[in-house]
Order: structure tokens, then C-alpha cells, then sequence
């Protein structure tokens, strides 16, 4: 603690039995004075709780956690101490909540009265709160500047180990603990890297041996690289000879096929008129008039088929008729009076028919009268039943024969007028076939004579083609007739056309490729033959597909080594890449040597200083703490001198205090009640200055005097007394009113219900003595 730090002033709200209590703190001793229970405690836990205790540390105040801080039937609370750490104000502001966690502040007061927040939150501020009073943790104060109620021999009272713990957790040697642990893992991380360096070495060696490799095969490579280059540029030369070769020889055997074509064009052209000619003769057509007099002819053929039919028809019709008429002969030219005939017959049958039916009715009528009258109506003589009858049975009877004799007239009716409309039918078709049949012979002699003219245009023709070779084929075999050997003439016509078209198309093609007209071609050729001459290339034994043959063999040849090439090229790449991949990771490697090489250089020392100066037990903490127990024993014996005491103490390795009085060595349970707090006050100091390295500027003291007698808390005020004479501020709490005269201020506490109330001594008096 580097700086005087007093406390300046508390103000507490709805804590422990603190309803809203704010007490100002002088410089000098401070007692805080009443009955227990009365909450004088409460203003030294409230002071602890704000400066030093965590969220999770809340339960070691009052062993409720945050519910035993707050007052009865309160949610939320308020501590706020304000402190003078050299010269400077500082206020650290607690909530306290039953409902969420606790805040905390921690500001600056500035010399213009301004405030600035330092640190937000309960960590931060206790944090902050360590490092301004140059504290190592909450420990030392607890164990050293403050003194709770029950806890003033705390340290006396620990067993030799648990004091030991106590010291070297104070003084900060469990850090070096850590630190220990921390060296080993850096030690194993260094002695991993040690492993790691030995490793890179090796690593380092394999990827020499592995480019001296690399190098080797290399320079093979580019050996072998280099003849194929060559063989390949010997290739080349021999294929560009056999390219212009083959170029060479192609081009002749094109120019000897477009001589040969053009010969062939020469034979055609000769013949091309005349197929020309034939040609555009419709044959087609000449074949149509053919077809056309055929077909006529055969449906002249079929309407006489016809007209014969129907005379046969009218034959029979006829030969029915002489049941009822006197025909001698049969003959078309008298249809017409077959006609009349008939006709006339049946209007012959229908008058008779008629007379029949007068006389039907005639009768009919008479039967009528006779049936109804006593006379005959004819001789009017008398009438009987029995002539009635006779008379009625014989008209009956020529009723009945009348009626039989207009059924045969019917029945002959009926039959001849069938005879009549099939003449008539008859006569109507032989009248259409006629004109049908006249009809067909006028078109019958026109396609015949239409024809004819076809044929006589033919023989022509036929005649020319006589005059040539191409032609006689045709003329000399195709003697059975003009169609045939048109057709032939035609056919063979075409495919000379047609050739010709060929052969000039591919004439064209040559020349166009040859990019040569016609009238040069002669010329080309035989600039053609000088080349593969002197290429010597003999025309005559020299087939194009032998020099393609040999063409391949030799760009076989070229593939197979550029694929060589290639593939040796690649494996150039693949062991350059890996060369240089190599040199990459050799020089990462030097430089992850040479980074390592410092950790393994400091390997041993490193080793030494984890293992022998670090830790409990290390030349650090042996040294420290044989250091701590000297001066706690220098201050102690110091202090115990200032306080009056008679008696000195010892504290060995293992922090045992051993009492050493006038009259000899004496154990620490033999101290009376007041040395022992004199000790206990004393080692507090002792550690206070131990820990801080100089004097605090403020003493808590919680009950210091609990459980002695008046004498012995007599002595115990009396050092007190002492100790405020050496210190700033020294603050007190007892139930003991020994102390209100020896304190330079005196606060009483009392409690007023459940309510704790402060007043200070001077007020009290004032209202005593007004």
C-alpha cells in the first residue's frame, strides 16, 4: 500500500438492521459503541461488502448470501463508502437486490467536485478497489487491516499448516504455484518443440538427400530431353519433304483424273445435241395418246357389249309379247310400233274392262230389285221364292264371272305394261350407247391421229441417232417397235446428260481446288511432274497412298516422341515443382530451426528455474518466505515492545510462533487474554506491513475485548489506544463503554425496534444537557 487510506464516510440503506444510517469518519480512534445486537457490526460487514466481496462470496458475510444482507422485508439495498486514498476522494457505490444481481461503481471525485465513473460492475469495481489500495486480495485485508467480530486470533489460533497456507497465499507464493504449472506447460511445450527441432532436423536431411535426388534426375531428363528435340526436328524435316510429296503426287493424280475428265466431256458434248433432243421429246406424252386410244377402245368394246345386251333384253320382250299380240318378227328399228302396239292393247284390255265393271254393276243393281219386287222385272209374271233364287243365283253367277274375266284383264294389263316400259327403258340406253358409242369413235380417230403424228416425229429422231455409236444399241435391237426405242434412246439420252453434268462438275471441283482454269492445266502438269522429279519421285511406281503410308509411319514416329516429350516434360515440371517445393520447405524448415534452436537453447534453464525457483517449494518461495518470517517477526517483537509487552516470538519454518518471556520459552496458550490480542493486533501489523510494505492507513477492529475480563480489557484498550497513536484512523466496535474515553470520537449504536440508530457522543450529550 503505497499511499495513506482512510475511510472517509459510510451511508447504508435498507442493510441488516440499517433502515437509512450515514456516519461521517474522523482521523484518530473511532469507537463504535452499544449493546450486541444492536447493528454495530452490521457497519463494519456493510464496509467489507461493498469494497471486497464478490457475488459468489456473499454467503461468508452473514452466511445467507445476499438475503442475509438485506434488512428485513426489503428487496433492495444501498452501501456507499467513501474513502481518501493519497489525497484523492473516491465513493464505491453497492446495490444490493433479492431479485437480480448486484451493481457497483466505483468514481472519482475530482478537486472541481466533478465525478468520474472509473469502473461499472461488481467484478470490475472490486478489481479496480485491489488495485487502488495496492491490496494483493481481499484475503490480506481480512487477515491484516480488518478485524471482524470473532476473527482477531484468527492467525493465532490456525494450526501450523493452515498459518503456512495462510502467509504463502498472502504473500502471493501460491501465484508462484501457478506460475509453475504455467513453466510446465511452457517446459513440455519447449521440450515438445526440443522433439519438434530434432524431428526438423531430420525432416531437413531427408528433403537434401531427397533434392540431391531431384537434381539428378533432372539433369538426366534434360539429357534426354534434348536428343528427342533433336530426333524430333530430323522428323520434321523428313515429313515436310513427304508433305510437299504428297501435295506434289496428289495434285498430279488430280490433273490426270481432270484430263481424263476432260476427254470424257469432249466424247459427251459431241453426242449433246441430239440427246438434248430426245430428251425434251415428251415420250410421256406420245405413251398417254397410246394409252389414251387403248382405253377408248376398250369402252367401245364394252357399250357394244351393252347394246347387244339390251337387244337380247328386247328379243325376250318381244317373244313375251306374241302371247298377246301377232308379231312375226323382231327388229330394233320397229321398237317404236312394238310400243304402239301395246299401247293400243291395253287400251283394248281396258275397255273391255270397264264393260265388264258396268255389267257387274248392272247385276249387282238388278239383285237389288228382284231381292225387293214380287214380279219379274223383266216378264212381270209373278215372283216365287224359288225362281227369286234361281233368277238371284244366275245373275250371281255372271257377276262372278264378269269379276274373273277384270282380274285376267288386270292381270294381262299388269303384264304388258311391264313389257312396255322395258321397251321403253330399253329403248331410252340403246339411244345414250349409241351416242356414247358414236362419241367414242370420233376420239378414238383423233388420239389415233394424234398419235401418229407422235410416231412420225419419232422415226425422225430415231433416224439421227442411227449416226451415232452411243445410239446403235437402241436402233439395231429395239426393232419391235417406235415406243421401245424411244424409251431406250430416251434412257440412254439422259444418262449421257447426266454424265456430262458429272464430269463437268467434277472438272469444276478439280480446277477449283487446283485453284487452276481449264486453258492452264496442261501447263500445271507438267510444272506438276518437274517437281516430283526432282523430289525424286518416280510417277510411274509412285502411288499416292505409298507416300501416306509412309507419311503416318513418320508422324507415328513424331506423336510417339512429342508424347515422349511431353510426358518427360511433365515429369520435369512434377520434379521442378518438387525441387522447388523442396527448397521451400528446407528454408522454412532452417527458419523453424533457427526459431526453435532458441526454446531448446533455453531448454535447461528453463527446466532449472520450473523445477528448482518456481512452486511451493522453490528457491522463490523459500526465499520469500524466510524473508516474510523475518520481518513479521521484526515488526511483531517491534510492536509487542510499543504496546509494552515483556515477552518476544520466534516463528520457524513452518510459521510455528514460539513465546520467549524473562523467564523463559512458553507455549502460545500460556498468553493471558490481553497478550494474546496484543499478539494477534501485533502479527496483523506485522503482516500489514509485511504484505503492503509500509503502514496502512486505517484499523478495523470488530470486538477485540469479546469474553475478557475488565483488567484484561483495560490492557487491550490501552494498546488500542497505542495503535491509533501510530496509525491515521483505527476504528473499533465493542459492547464495552471502557473505551469512550480513550476514543477521540464515540458513536453510539441502539436499536429502536428493528431499526439500528447512530448517533454520535457529542449529539447524545447535547440532548442530555441542553
Amino acid at each position: 500500500m503505497s499511499e495513506t487510506i482512510l475511510v472517509k464516510r459510510v451511508k447504508i440503506r435498507n442493510i441488516l438492521s440499517h433502515e437509512n444510517t450515514e456516519i461521517t469518519l474522523p482521523s484518530g480512534l473511532i469507537a463504535f459503541v452499544g449493546p450486541n445486537g444492536a447493528g454495530k457490526s452490521s457497519i463494519i460487514d456493510s464496509i467489507i461488502y461493498a469494497l471486497f466481496v464478490t457475488p459468489s462470496a456473499a454467503k461468508g458475510i452473514r452466511g445467507e448470501g445476499k438475503k442475509g444482507i438485506l434488512r428485513i422485508g426489503a428487496s433492495e439495498g444501498f452501501i456507499e463508502v467513501e474513502m481518501n486514498v493519497g489525497g484523492k476522494t473516491y465513493i464505491v457505490q453497492r446495490f444490493v437486490s433479492s431479485q437480480k444481481p448486484d451493481m457497483a461503481y466505483l468514481i472519482e471525485v475530482q478537486e472541481n467536485g466533478m465525478k468520474r465513473t472509473l469502473a461499472t460492475g461488481v467484478q470490475s469495481v472490486i478489481s479496480a478497489v485491489e488495485k487502488l489500495l495496492s491490496i494483493p486480495s481481499t484475503d490480506a485485508v481480512r487477515f491484516s487491516i480488518i478485524s471482524r467480530q470473532n476473527e482477531l486470533t484468527k492467525f493465532i489460533d490456525a494450526r501450523e499448516a493452515e498459518r503456512k497456507e495462510i502467509i504463502l497465499k498472502l504473500l502471493g507464493l501460491d501465484e508462484l504455484e501457478k506460475a509453475k504449472d504455467i513453466l510446465k506447460e511452457v517446459l513440455n511445450d519447449i521440450s515438445k518443440a526440443k522433439t519438434l527441432y530434432d524431428e526438423k532436423k531430420r525432416l531437413i536431411s531427408d528433403a537434401q538427400k531427397e533434392f540431391e535426388y531431384i537434381e539428378k534426375e533432372l539433369s538426366n531428363l534434360y539429357k534426354k530431353k534434348s536428343d528427342l528435340e533433336k530426333e524430333l526436328a530430323e522428323l520434321n524435316t523428313k515429313i515436310l519433304v513427304l508433305e510437299k510429296a504428297k501435295d506434289a503426287l496428289y495434285k498430279y493424280e488430280k490433273l490426270k483424273q481432270a484430263e481424263r475428265v476432260f476427254n470424257e466431256i469432249a466424247k459427251y458434248e459431241r453426242i449433246e445435241g441430239i440427246c438434248k433432243e430426245i430428251s425434251t421429246f415428251d415420250i410421256s406424252l406420245m405413251m398417254s395418246k397410246l394409252e389414251i386410244y387403248k382405253n377408248l377402245k376398250k369402252k367401245v368394246d364394252e357399250v357394244s357389249k351393252q347394246l347387244d345386251d339390251e337387244i337380247r333384253k328386247i328379243q325376250a320382250v318381244v317373244q313375251g309379247l306374241k302371247e298377246f299380240l301377232p308379231l312375226d318378227q323382231t327388229s330394233v328399228e320397229n321398237l317404236d310400233a312394238y310400243i304402239k302396239l301395246v299401247e293400243n292393247k291395253i287400251d283394248e284390255i281396258r275397255e273391255k274392262k270397264q264393260l265388264k265393271k258396268a255389267e257387274i254393276e248392272i247385276n249387282e243393281k238388278s239383285i237389288n230389285i228382284i231381292a225387293s219386287s214380287s214380279t219379274c222385272p223383266v216378264c212381270e209374271r209373278p215372283l216365287d221364292e224359288q225362281l227369286r233364287k234361281a233368277i238371284l243365283a244366275g245373275i250371281g253367277n255372271k257377276i262372278r264371272d264378269a269379276k274373273k274375266i277384270i282380274n285376267e284383264f288386270e292381270k294381262m294389263e299388269s303384264r304388258l305394261r311391264e313389257y312396255v316400259n322395258s321397251l321403253k327403258n330399253s329403248k331410252e340406253i340403246i339411244s345414250r350407247l349409241n351416242l356414247a358409242l358414236e362419241t367414242l369413235n370420233e376420239q378414238i380417230n383423233k388420239a389415233l391421229e394424234e398419235y401418229e403424228k407422235f410416231k412420225q416425229f419419232s422415226m425422225g429422231i430415231i433416224e439421227k441417232a442411227k449416226l451415232y455409236d452411243e445410239f446403235r444399241e437402241c436402233v439395231e435391237l429395239n426393232d419391235f417397235g417406235v415406243i421401245k426405242t424411244m424409251q431406250c434412246l430416251h434412257r440412254r439420252a439422259i444418262e449421257s446428260m447426266k454424265i456430262l453434268s458429272d464430269r463437268r462438275n467434277m472438272l469444276g471441283k478439280i480446277l477449283n481446288e487446283l485453284n487452276l482454269d481449264v486453258s492452264e492445266l496442261q501447263n500445271y502438269l507438267q510444272k506438276i511432274q518437274k517437281t516430283l522429279l526432282e523430289l525424286g519421285i518416280d510417277i510411274e511406281k509412285t502411288r499416292y497412298e505409298d507416300l501416306e503410308m509412309e507419311y503416318r509411319k513418320y508422324t507415328s514416329a513424331l506423336q510417339r516422341i512429342r508424347d515422349e516429350l511431353k510426358f518427360i516434360e511433365g515429369q520435369i515440371k512434377e520434379l521442378e515443382n518438387r525441387r522447388n517445393s523442396l527448397a521451400t520447405r528446407m528454408e522454412n524448415l532452417r527458419n523453424e530451426i533457427k526459431k526453435l534452436e532458441k526454446d531448446v537453447e533455453i531448454l535447461d534453464v528453463l527446466s532449472f528455474i520450473t523445477n528448482n525457483v518456481m512452486g511451493r517449494d522453490g528457491l522463490i518461495a523459500r526465499t520469500l518466505t524466510k524473508e516474510a518470517r523475518r520481518l513479521m517477526e521484526l515488526y511483531t517483537n517491534a510492536i509487542l515492545s510499543e504496546f509494552g509487552m515483556d515477552f518476544q516470538i520466534r516463528i520457524d519454518d513452518d510459521f510455528g510462533i514460539d513465546v520467549h518471556s524473562p523467564l523463559g520459552r512458553m507455549d502460545l496458550r500460556g498468553l493471558s487474554g490481553g497478550e494474546t490480542i496484543a499478539l494477534a493486533i501485533a502479527l496483523r501489523i506485522a503482516l500489514a506491513y509485511t504484505i503492503f510494505g509500509r503502514l496502512p492507513g486505517f484499523f478495523i477492529l470488530d470486538e477485540p475485548t469479546q469474553f475478557l475480563d475488565e483488567e484484561r480489557r483495560r490492557v487491550v484498550f490501552e494498546i488500542i489506544k497505542r495503535l491509533s497513536q501510530r496509525m491515521p484512523q483505527v476504528i473499533v466496535v465493542t459492547h464495552d463503554r471502557e473505551v469512550i474515553d480513550l476514543a477521540d470520537r464515540v458513536f453510539y449504536v441502539v436499536k429502536e425496534g428493528n431499526k439500528s440508530i447512530i448517533r454520535e457522543k457529542s449529539l447524545v450529550i447535547e440532548e442530555i444537557i441542553p
